[in-house]
């Protein structure tokens, strides 16, 4: 215990050593330069002025509104004194205890397009992001101000940035996605002073690449998929970049592609310096339940001097990796795990099933007590096959999710040696926020019934639970400003949730003093479009899109072109909006207002149209 204290304080380190952050300073343990805190995606802070004894005094102390209509999934930064936050449609700067504005920078798409967003990172004074109609963008942390901008994916093939980058030595390092829509996928360094690609990485190789032999696609679909939707970690000590591989094309349908379909469902190590790639383990091969590995790996050193790495996948399970030996030392389930094998024409109910396990969030390491977390969505789907009308004799493949039992959610807490479960926390809905461990003994968890929960990190013991008022998705860390020591939520927006409510999109900041009212800062709301036309489309977009597709229609949630009755009747969709069941949000009232309902009918009037 006393060298791992003596690391993490006397050394501006850049390397992993005895549970000590990756990129840990001495001048600034309490920043969080990527969303996962440091490159080791530890989540650990080493703060303990909120003790076990005094978190039931954590109170709201201030929120700031954004006003802006977003499906909310992303990640926290806190540099210095300012806390960064990057949406689908714009990028904010907030002060870390009074909630004020810093700056806000819009992005301005071309299309409506799918809108979401899992965060950016920081390296030297700027702030890193994607965009989703393809771009990357360099952003000056203290003004907003745009210092480069660069277009490396081609949003006409479905190309976008979803993933928070890292930011090292030099280079960003961020890949493409989405791996539903049939991308090439690819990690890629680009010069963090210019923005010049320094290299590619591909994940679906082809022709005499090695891992093209894992691919035997038949008819005219090639190997695709192999995106990133989150993010990465990074081992500074030997410059190794690391990525979690999602989901092979087409998602359900492996008789199109029969083989292991590499690197898809991957964690892979690539050189930071050449993007050569070091090595990979594939987690689910030949993948058809869509169970990509979404989250980032924690890098983190045992008490007996092992270097592991622990990733968390779709499929409901953790698995720890020997660094040195690549051996695998554990897979442990930490969500209801049912008949996880094939499945045929007759509807099979599978758990977790493609919208169940680690979302975008994997685990947390605490270094002190040798434990890792996980926050996990318990939530079972049927999947079957049936025949494709377009190809007689040909079978494809479909899930249909469960309306019978609501989604829940799971935190486990389990050794970080063996993977043995020291406990678990039945949530009262899906655990997608990231977890936060503190010195104190306090875990730091959420779920998006909008409870935000303190756990006691050795017993999973209830200690506190503080209603939000809103989803906690991703965004959920703690820092320290002044000596004093807060917790900041990204709270609302759009989420599928089984409490109902779509809460309006904001940061709120608590913290153990007086502020009763909280302060609360609101936003004016940024313009969509200078024409009506344009102003229904983006309001559809950024409200209704990511779930129901472009065109109302969508393989995996219900068609709105169906509720032909909304067409055109903003009290019709005023109802509607205000009773639908859940996991769908109630937008109506709290997140839509009346005026962007009436344009969201205006657009379905469009939609619903004889073409």
């Amino acid at each position: 215990m006393r060298l791992r204290l003596v690391c993490c304080l006397a050394i501006a380190v850049t390397a992993t050593f005895f549970g000590c952050p990756i990129g840990a300073r001495a001048d600034a343990t309490s920043d969080w330069i990527t969303v996962n805190k440091d490159y080791s995606s530890q989540r650990y802070v080493d703060l303990d002025q909120i003790t076990p004894a005094n978190v039931s005094a954590l109170k709201e102390v201030c929120e700031i509104q954004l006003n802006e209509l977003s499906w909310s999934s992303t990640g926290l930064l806190m540099v210095g004194r300012t806390l960064y936050l990057g949406t689908g449609r714009a990028t904010y700067a907030i002060d870390p205890v009074t909630c004020d504005l810093r700056w806000r920078k819009l992005i301005e798409f071309k299309q409506p397009i799918f809108l979401t967003s899992r965060g950016a990172g920081y390296l030297d004074g700027m702030i890193f992001r994607g965009t989703m109609d393809g771009r990357v963008i360099a952003l000056d942390a203290q003004s907003g101000k745009t210092i480069w901008e660069v277009q490396n994916a081609d949003p006409t093939r479905h190309e976008v940035f979803t993933s928070a980058p890292i930011a090292w030595d030099g280079k960003v390092f961020i890949g493409i996605a989405v791996s539903d829509l049939g991308i090439r996928g690819r990690l890629m360094a680009l010069d963090a002073r210019t923005g010049r690609e320094i290299w590619r990485f591909y994940t679906i190789p082809i022709g005499h690449e090695p891992g093209a032999d894992t691919w035997g696609n038949k008819g005219e679909i090639p190997p695709a998929g192999g995106g990133f939707w989150s993010t990465y970690s990074l081992d500074a000590a030997n410059g190794e970049v690391f990525g979690p591989v999602a989901n092979p094309y087409p998602d359900y349908s492996r008789s199109e592609r029969p083989g292991d379909n590499l690197y898809t469902n991957s964690v892979i190590s690539v050189n930071s310096a050449t993007g050569k790639l070091n090595w990979y383990h594939q987690a689910v091969p030949l993948d058809d339940h869509d169970w990509d590995l979404g989250t980032a790996p924690t890098l983190y050193r045992t008490e007996d001097g092992k270097d592991m790495l622990a990733v968390a996948g779709k499929n409901g399970r953790v698995l720890g990796i020997d660094r040195g030996s690549k051996a695998v030392v554990f897979d442990t389930p930490a969500t209801t795990i049912l008949n996880n094998g094939d499945f045929g024409e007759i509807p099979r109910l599978v758990c977790p099933g493609t919208l169940g396990g680690a979302q975008w969030n994997g685990t947390a390491y605490h270094p002190g007590i040798g434990a890792l977390y996980v926050g996990m969505v318990d939530w079972c789907w049927y999947y079957f096959r049936r025949p494709d009308p377009g190809h007689p004799g040909r079978l494809i493949s479909e899930p249909a999710w469960n309306f019978s039992v609501p989604p829940r959610g799971w935190i486990t807490a389990m050794d970080g040696a063996t993977g043995r479960i020291l406990w678990q926390y039945h949530a009262d809905a899906q655990v997608e926020a990231g977890l936060v461990p503190t010195k104190s003994g306090i875990l730091f968890g959420g779920d998006v019934r909008g409870n935000l929960l303190a756990l006691d990190a050795k017993t999973g013991a209830v200690l506190h639970r503080i209603d939000a008022k809103g989803a906690l998705n991703n965004g959920l860390i703690s820092y320290a400003v002044d000596g004093t020591q807060y917790v900041a939520a990204v709270v609302g927006g759009t989420s599928l949730n089984p409490a109902g409510v779509a809460g309006t999109l904001r940061v709120t900041i608590f913290g153990l003093r007086d502020s009763d009212p909280p302060k609360v800062v609101k936003l004016d709301r940024a313009e969509l479009g200078t024409t009506k036309e344009e102003a229904s489309h983006w309001t559809y977009a950024m409200a209704c899109q990511n779930c129901h597709g472009p065109r109302g229609r969508n393989g995996t949630f219900p068609d709105l072109v169906r509720q032909t009755q909304l067409s055109g009747d903003p009290e019709a969709l005023k109802a509607f909006l205000a009773s639908v069941p859940p996991p769908m949000p109630r937008l109506y009232p709290g997140m839509l207002e009346a005026s962007d309902v009436a344009l969201i009918a205006e657009y379905l009037k469009v939609l619903m149209s004889p073409q």
